[in-house]
């Protein structure tokens, strides 16, 4: 019985956290930035990721890693875990530049904290406003020729869609639980 007991517990309290979206605040310090950082990935994807901080307009390394990932916190609040191509798309919707032509993957297992569904420049406008939970995106080309996934601005987060359809940035947006 208190076995039974103690699983649902820690369902129960797993699911309520999954549930949670991120706050738009990035942590200034070292442990508070860790600890959001860490929610964005699995825990085997970030003990071997590269984590980065931005401090001062400057990129700072607070972990090396060995799987070819790399972890952050976006200006936005929204902490992330990007493999090489998924981290080389996420610069190019930074600086506004040509996304590279590779399929990439992000993990955002904390949810985002929302944006414009339209246009990724629109985040102020709340045009289109989508907010998703914990999911996962593939980048790159391939949304591009995925056949079967909405491409409406007004998405339904809660199912697979495409995300800034029509920009050099849609990719596909994968809800996860």
């Amino acid at each position: 019985m208190r076995m039974i007991l103690s699983s649902t517990l820690a369902l129960l309290i797993g699911t309520g956290t999954a549930l949670a979206f991120p706050t738009e605040e990035v942590p200034t310090a070292e442990p508070a930035y860790l600890a959001k950082v860490k929610t964005a990935a699995p825990a085997e994807i970030v003990a071997k990721a590269s984590i980065v901080m931005m401090q001062d307009g400057k990129s700072r390394s607070l972990q090396t890693g060995t799987n070819g990932y790399t972890c952050l916190i976006s200006p936005d609040g929204t902490p992330l875990c990007a493999d090489e191509n998924g981290m080389a798309w996420w610069k190019a919707v930074g600086s506004k530049s040509d996304p590279p032509n590779k399929i990439g993957f992000i993990y955002m297992l904390a949810g985002d904290t929302g944006t414009s569904n339209h246009d990724p420049y629109q985040r102020a406008s709340h045009q289109h406003w989508v907010q998703t939970g914990p999911h996962v995106m593939i980048v790159g080309p391939a949304a591009k020729t995925m056949a079967g996934y909405p491409r409406a601005a007004d998405a339904d987060p809660t199912k697979p869609y495409v995300m800034w359809p029509g920009t050099p940035y849609e990719h596909l947006m994968l809800p996860v639980k």
